[in-house]
């Protein structure tokens, strides 16, 4: 398993993905050090770093290693040097953004990082990790955090390595220098700095180490976790997520607030777009409900019943509904339901139905929040046919567990779970219309 982990400088990209690999026990590679060493390579050769043609000619003895010390710490070497301590320099990290940029230094490094990661579980850090190096990667983390808290970061960081240098610090010149790196690294031609499309998203500035490592644990235990999804629905699905994708620039944010087993999935309800872009925005299968009268219409019937629809009548009761997804979450499925019982007419969120905390009762399972902007605005309900363009966003929020209200009343639990289901979707939408900055809530 790959576990790739991008970002800017002071996220704490280093610290925490030594931290998931040791707790995985998993090998880690830090992809700075390396281009930190071509950085050291080229000033001790002193080589203009704007002199692109030396700096090729030179890269055919760059030799790269990792080994451990007496007491197991990883030392670097660069063309046989042991440069651990001096790739850490100020000035090797701001040359080392500029070479990175460098065509022929990337389709090196690449390779070695590439080599080094077949056929071994893995943890890797730098800033193209799941966009160039490792596409395919198991799992993809993008870390981010405030200029000023990563500054802050980084000077406490020089003041311990280089306490000779303290009197020469200053934060603004550091917040600068994080600043002008922030640029270089995400508006360069070749494997700009940005998050991956199917990468989760974590803001460090308010977590500790241990909290960012936590969270980045739980999802690689969820990821491994998953079943496989059956081949029709995986085709189906990647099919239609693409369509989504490209169309409509879908992003999925809060995948680290998922984990697998039973679930209701409870999300607003505006368009007819909903379903499919809610069911794609999962990790892993989910079953719906759909009218009855869907599955007498040639082939649709059979494509909606083998993408895990379920006939629900009209003139059936509540009571058979309610049994029916009971029934599939006891299995351990995961159900979309929508509470606000019909579509919105106008976008806005309606008051939810109390029926989803009573299954959520019934079931003892979670509810998975999940808020989804932008399919109104492509799909309407006035509509009769869609538009084929727009911006989606799909969100998921903290779990809401039905143990927490554990010793109320039947009447206590439902109204708690109602209400935490409201709360939970306004927020969401809050957080997408505030920016979508940070870890949702």
């Amino acid at each position: 398993m790959i576990i790739a982990i991008d970002g800017p400088s002071g996220t704490g990209k280093s610290t925490v993905a030594k931290g998931v690999a040791k707790k995985l026990g998993y090998t880690f590679f830090d992809t700075g050090a390396m281009y930190r060493s071509v950085a050291w390579m080229i000033r001790k050769e002193q080589i203009d770093p704007q002199d692109r043609e030396k700096i090729k000619k030179q890269l055919p003895l760059f030799s790269y290693e990792i080994k451990s010390d007496a007491q197991g710490m990883r030392r670097y070497f660069a063309c046989g040097t042991d440069v651990t301590e001096a790739i850490r320099e100020p000035a090797i990290s701001a040359l080392a953004s500029q070479i990175a940029a460098y065509e022929e230094v990337r389709a090196l490094l690449v390779q070695i990082q590439r080599n080094f990661g077949t056929h071994r579980n893995a943890v890797f850090e730098g800033r193209d990790m799941g966009t160039v190096v490792f596409p395919k990667a198991e799992l993809k983390i993008f870390l981010t955090a405030r200029a000023e808290i990563r500054a802050q970061r980084r000077l406490n960081e020089l003041f311990l390595k280089f306490p000779e240098l303290a009197s020469s610090l200053q934060f603004d010149q550091i917040l600068q220098e994080i600043t002008a790196r922030d640029h270089t690294d995400s508006t360069r031609s070749i494997s700009p700095l940005k998050q991956a499309s199917d990468a989760v998203l974590i803001d460090t500035s308010d977590l500790s180490i241990e909290e960012v490592i936590l969270k980045i644990l739980t999802l690689a235990n969820w990821k491994k976790q998953y079943p496989p999804m059956k081949i029709f629905y995986r085709i189906v699905y990647w099919i239609t997520r693409t369509f989504f994708k490209l169309f409509f620039r879908l992003q999925i944010h809060g995948l680290e607030h998922f984990r697998p087993g039973a679930g209701i999935i409870a999300s607003n309800h505006t368009s007819n777009y909903d379903p499919p872009v809610l069911s794609i925005s999962c990790p892993e299968e989910v079953h719906f409900l759909a009218k009855e009268s869907l599955f007498h219409v040639p082939l649709l019937g059979r494509l909606i019943r083998r993408l895990n629809s379920h006939p629900v009548s009209r003139s059936g009761s509540d009571a058979s509904t309610f049994k029916q997804v009971i029934q599939l979450l006891q299995e351990g499925k995961k159900i979309i339901l929508f509470p606000e019982g019909n579509r919105s007419p106008d976008g806005t969120l309606q008051p939810i139905e109390r029926g989803l905390a009573f299954i959520a009762q019934k079931a003892v399972c979670p509810i998975f929040p999940a808020y989804i902007q932008g399919s109104f605005a492509a799909w309407p309900r006035v509509r009769r046919w869609p538009r084929l363009s727009g911006s989606i966003q799909v969100v998921f929020g903290t779990p809401i567990d039905s143990e927490l209200c554990m010793g109320q009343s039947k009447k206590e639990k439902e109204e708690f779970m109602t209400t935490q289901t409201t709360s939970a979707l306004k927020n969401l939408k809050a957080w997408l219309e505030e920016g979508a900055h940070g870890t949702p809530p």
